[in-house]
């Protein structure tokens, strides 16, 4: 991996990110609307109904953590129907860098888009909460190698699916067969000790799903490490995945698009 493929790689990276700040703030608003309306219900709705007072915040920052993995996801379809059709991504394997290193760029846009339209989710569920929410609590420094490792599992994994799925018509099966099953099983809407209270069986099977890892991880740090899986834990395993599903994404990739 040369200096010239990394140049050509952060020049590719500043021109979409150009495209991508004209739309910005219209799917910023989006995901407000979205964020919102879920938030309000569980913050203020469903504790009339039982649940604990602090679900809301533990919702939130499940919300938070959770948004880009629909975001990423979102993008396969596209990035399929290119390579099944015009192929506009050979363009890039044309260019002065690695057939790795133009992966790895794909993948990096993925990340930086859902970072950046995530990003501002913070700010946003602290004025829906108020005082529910204490930013004082938050662990900055763990949230500063966290938060660009959630979203680069999520563009890597992505990656991954895509060069997994053969036909575009199969992609509405992934997302029936996959990516429901991990979220939902992934302790969105619980903690993971809560899935071991209910089974050991069931709480160590869950720890196989990276899923898990994300939203543990996110709560250690923003609501503290008390009740979570420990955050270095969350950490290392979360690029553990990264790196396995990197690393066989771009070998399916490679082999899909002849770049052998």
């Amino acid at each position: 991996m040369n200096k010239s493929s990394i140049s050509v790689c952060l020049a590719l990276l500043k021109r979409d990110l150009r495209v991508f700040r004209k739309e910005w703030f219209g799917k910023f608003i989006d995901s407000i609307f979205l964020m919102a309306t879920n938030i309000i219900i569980f913050a203020y709705f469903m504790p009339l109904m039982g649940l604990k007072q602090d679900y809301g915040v533990f919702f939130l920052i499940g919300s938070i953590a959770a948004y880009g993995f629909f975001d990423v996801i979102s993008k396969i379809t596209t990035l399929i129907a290119d390579i099944k059709g015009d192929r506009l991504i050979s363009y890039n394997l044309t260019l002065p860098m690695s057939t790795t290193m133009s992966f790895i760029y794909i993948a990096s846009y993925w990340a930086l888009n859902s970072a950046i339209l995530t990003a501002m989710l913070f700010p946003i569920g602290k004025v829906i909460l108020f005082n529910q929410w204490d930013f004082s609590i938050i662990s900055y420094p763990k949230l500063l190698i966290f938060y660009p490792t959630i979203h680069l599992f999520y563009a890597f994994f992505a990656l991954w699916l895509t060069a997994t799925i053969k036909q575009i018509s199969q992609v509405s099966r992934v997302w029936l067969r996959v990516v429901n099953p991990i979220f939902m099983f992934g302790g969105f809407f619980y903690s993971w000790q809560t899935a071991f209270t209910l089974s050991p069986t069931v709480g160590y099977l869950l720890l196989i799903n990276p899923m898990v890892y994300i939203l543990e991880g996110m709560r250690a740090v923003c609501l503290g490490q008390d009740g979570f899986l420990p955050f270095q834990y969350s950490f290392l395993a979360l690029w553990g995945f990264i790196i396995f599903f990197g690393v066989d994404a771009i070998r399916r990739l490679r082999k899909i698009l002849d770049c052998i």
